[in-house]
């Protein structure tokens, strides 16, 4: 069943995968000696990786022409299991960003010395490619989440209420994101140890993707 669903969405971002193919191969063909390509090519790959989160969860506030989250629970199939399909469907929209930054050290030295996704220069890439795999974990549980509350918030009967609980998902939302710049950047918390921000963002990715899943088991 999983293939199912990773082969309806392509099949649904055809023209997304198309249109990101078609930049990449413009980029590195016509403007390869300008380094700032790479960086706005990794914003590219993280706005494409983005932008299906909120449709693979199925969430009752998308447009009509989407699968509904009521069908995806109606299937035969545990949510637990749907849980763990929906993370590896996310995940391949994460491929082309991870392949880019695993290979842009390698490809292009400078970016090993200069920040490449909040990443310190002179960081060891072991280290470094670890890292890059736990902030997917987390931006991906994060992308997953907000829909999530979303869909919970509006059950809510006042508008004060609602509007707390949007301040208070967005307030979380940049708090994590906060510690993880935080432990990535050279401050008095790097303390020159490269293994403290991929300690600090494995505890940040672990207890968001235990409260994704959490808010995925007891969602509507």
């Amino acid at each position: 069943m999983i293939w199912h669903f990773i082969k309806r969405d392509f099949l649904s971002h055809t023209v997304a995968w198309a249109i990101l193919a078609a930049t990449t191969v413009f980029s590195l063909l016509f403007f390869s000696y300008n380094h700032l390509v790479y960086l706005g090519l990794l914003y590219v790959y993280l706005l494409f990786a983005m932008q299906p989160m909120g449709e693979l969860t199925g969430a009752k506030w998308r447009s009509q022409h989407v699968m509904s989250r009521s069908y995806l629970l109606a299937l035969p199939v545990e949510r637990k299991k749907l849980f763990w399909f929906t993370q590896w469907r996310a995940l391949v929209f994460f491929l082309p960003l991870i392949a880019f930054t695993y290979i842009l050290p390698n490809y292009l030295p400078e970016a090993h010395r200069i920040y490449i996704n909040f990443v310190p220069k002179d960081f060891p890439l072991g280290i470094y490619h670890v890292l890059i795999l736990v902030m997917v974990v987390w931006l991906l549980n994060s992308m997953i989440s907000m829909p999530l509350e979303a869909e919970r918030v509006w059950t809510y009967q006042t508008q004060q209420r609602r509007m707390w609980a949007y301040v208070r998902m967005i307030g979380v939302f940049l708090f994590e994101l906060f510690m993880i710049i935080l432990s990535c950047s050279e401050t008095y918390l790097y303390a020159s140890h490269a293994i403290f921000p991929l300690v600090v963002t494995s505890i940040v990715a672990f207890i968001r993707f235990y409260l994704t899943r959490r808010s995925w088991l007891n969602s509507l």
